[in-house]
């Protein structure tokens, strides 16, 4: 007998209980009188009614217990939580059908009802960041509930590890897996791998159940609520599925270093923002407003309703600084100073350079070129960390040695000595290893700028954004590996696409395998390969435009349904865009602003004195 069938066979048994024992109370003067009360007043006979069923064997407890003895009596097998819920389940039709004296009730009530699927209505929503004024009382406690935050979470992931060690020596997990292996029984192997999973502890809720243990037998209860320790093991949870199902690596813990840098409640009570002050778990502080609010962003989102919020803390030249993250309802508004374009926006990204083509306006910039500056800065800072290391720790590094190169002796440091090594540092080097990580998080902040100011302009040439497929990591883990991890082209993307839906435009990637844009020519309805070096695209001998300004007007003219590019309408406005593409070239040849032009954007036959 299957489990379901087996789970109805339950039900229909202890319907047939159930209303025996109802019989026998309809003729009692109680019962009536209460049916009497429930039409003028339904709560208080609601309540009369649970009261009446506790002294007469009808209680919720007693249809419990009622259920257990007919699942061990007839040998279904069925599981203590699924009991607990057909008990609840039994107890809710039984009330309202028994106060609304239904007639027909009993033969409706002994088919067992399907299971409701409750569709959570899914709504928009956007995040607002407010700074928190803290005391150093606030700040220090603040401080406290994070560290406690960090504890709890390898606490967590200690013990699911534990668990799924466990399972793994388990004989039935190498029966589900030889199970899997064969198509014919891998849904038998699931239904082992979760009954294995329950057994064993590695759910949801019995992670919950655990954190919750933790929290309440330490220091934690007096400083965590139940939504972050709630939040916080289905963080962790996750992370371990992820792993199980081959989507990531095997979870790490956290430390001290790196400890954990957000939290979030469920609802705006535990973790809430009320009149603008905002509380957590008895510490109050007041959030930092913009007193000007020029675009009227701030007002927008302080009359929005709050979802939930979220605590961030980020460190700045060493100090703490927390900030309140709102995650409000509906869609952010978009400020009165940003143009947006209408139609088709053919978009090339490159590592160097970004090309957008529109119906009326065209781009041709390079791309976050002002993060070189920060960049020669870091390489400075990690030579001055790199020597200090050698200096202070000679035994960790294998001897310096001569190599002959042509006619002169090069000398080359010593590589690390592997296995376990004990590091001293001295406080030089930890003040250079703070200025770092500054450094990276003003690259950081720098970079999210760069990228929304170059997605506005964008934007402005048209909201329905074709771009292509790039393989990102694939060129990070090729020849760009620097530059892509510098620039995040693919951070770029994420930003661009959020902010032309927000516009009420569309985003679209396309495959570069099929499209082949940067090969494709409109004249001769041909393909041409050309090296990466080679920046104008040409067709015979005759020159026809830059590379990436090319490659974007042929996106802006993609045939979203043919899957193709539409070559009619390149051939037949051509003329005009030209004139825009060089139009496009002309103001990136006469900005001054830019700083060194990357070579990319330049052709071989232009010197770059023609252009400055």
């Amino acid at each position: 007998m299957s489990n379901f069938s087996s789970l109805k066979k339950l039900y229909q048994l202890s319907i047939n209980s159930l209303l025996i024992k109802h019989n026998n109370i309809i003729g009692f003067s109680d019962f009536n009188t209460i049916l009497t009360q429930y039409k003028t007043a339904k709560r208080h006979a609601k309540k009369d009614f649970s009261i009446f069923k506790d002294h007469n064997g009808l209680s919720k407890q007693d249809i419990k217990d009622m259920l257990v003895t007919l699942n061990k009596a007839n040998h279904f097998n069925i599981a203590t939580t699924t009991i607990n819920q057909l008990s609840s389940r039994i107890t809710q039709i039984y009330t309202y059908y028994a106060l609304q004296q239904h007639t027909a009730w009993t033969t409706c009530f002994r088919n067992m009802p399907e299971k409701r699927i409750r569709k959570k209505i899914s709504t928009p929503s956007f995040i607002h960041e407010f700074k928190l004024s803290l005391s150093d009382h606030s700040r220090r406690k603040y401080n406290i509930k994070f560290k406690a935050l960090q504890e709890l979470y390898n606490t967590i992931l200690g013990e699911i590890l534990k668990r799924h060690k466990a399972m793994l020596a388990d004989l039935r997990h190498h029966e589900a897996i030889v199970l899997h292996r064969s198509d014919n029984t891998k849904k038998e192997a699931k239904l082992l791998f979760s009954k294995l999973q329950n057994a064993y502890g590695l759910s949801k809720n019995d992670l919950q159940k655990f954190a919750k243990l933790t929290k309440n037998n330490c220091y934690m209860k007096d400083h965590l609520d139940s939504d972050s320790i709630q939040v916080l093991s289905d963080r962790v949870f996750d992370t371990y599925m992820r792993s199980c199902c081959k989507q990531g690596g095997t979870p790490r813990f956290k430390s001290w270093k790196n400890g954990i840098k957000s939290i979030q409640g469920k609802q705006n009570v535990c973790l809430s923002l009320k009149k603008d002050i905002f509380s957590w778990a008895g510490i109050k502080s007041r959030i930092v407003l913009d007193r000007h609010d020029k675009y009227g962003v701030q007002e927008h989102a302080l009359t929005s309703r709050i979802k939930y919020c979220r605590i961030v803390r980020r460190y700045i030249k060493g100090k703490a600084h927390f900030y309140c993250q709102l995650i409000l309802e509906g869609t952010p508004k978009i400020k009165s100073n940003q143009l947006i374009g209408k139609g088709q926006n053919g978009i090339d990204i490159g590592v160097s350079t970004v090309a957008s083509v529109g119906k009326e306006k065209a781009l041709l910039a390079p791309f976050c070129q002002e993060l070189n500056d920060i960049e020669a800065e870091l390489i400075i800072l990690q030579r001055k960390i790199s020597m200090s290391l050698r200096e202070e720790n000679k035994a960790n590094f294998e001897f310096d040695h001569f190599v002959k190169i042509d006619k002169y002796f090069k000398r080359k440091k010593g590589k690390s000595i592997k296995g376990k090594r004990v590091w001293v540092k001295s406080h030089h080097l930890l003040e250079l290893e703070s200025e770092l990580k500054e450094l990276h998080r003003k690259q950081a902040n720098k970079r999210q700028y760069l990228h929304n100011v170059l997605a506005n302009k964008v934007i402005e040439n048209g909201n329905n954004i074709i771009i292509e497929a790039n393989p990102y990591k694939a060129w990070q883990k090729g020849l760009f590996g620097k530059t892509i991890g510098k620039k995040a082209p693919s951070n770029f993307v994420q930003t661009l696409k959020r902010k032309a839906l927000k516009a009420d435009g569309t985003f679209e990637a396309v495959s570069t395998w099929t499209t082949k844009f940067s090969q494709y020519c409109h004249v001769c309805d041909g393909h041409h390969k050309k090296p990466l070096s080679q920046r104008t695209h040409a067709c015979g001998e005759n020159d026809i435009m830059q590379r990436d300004l090319y490659s974007a007007a042929l996106m802006s003219h993609y045939n979203t349904q043919n899957k193709k590019v539409d070559r009619n309408a390149m051939l037949t406005h051509w003329q005009g865009i030209e004139t825009i593409l060089n139009g496009a070239l002309s103001t990136l040849i006469k900005s001054q602003n830019l700083g060194k032009i990357p070579t990319c954007l330049i052709s071989k036959e232009i010197e770059k004195r023609d252009l400055l």
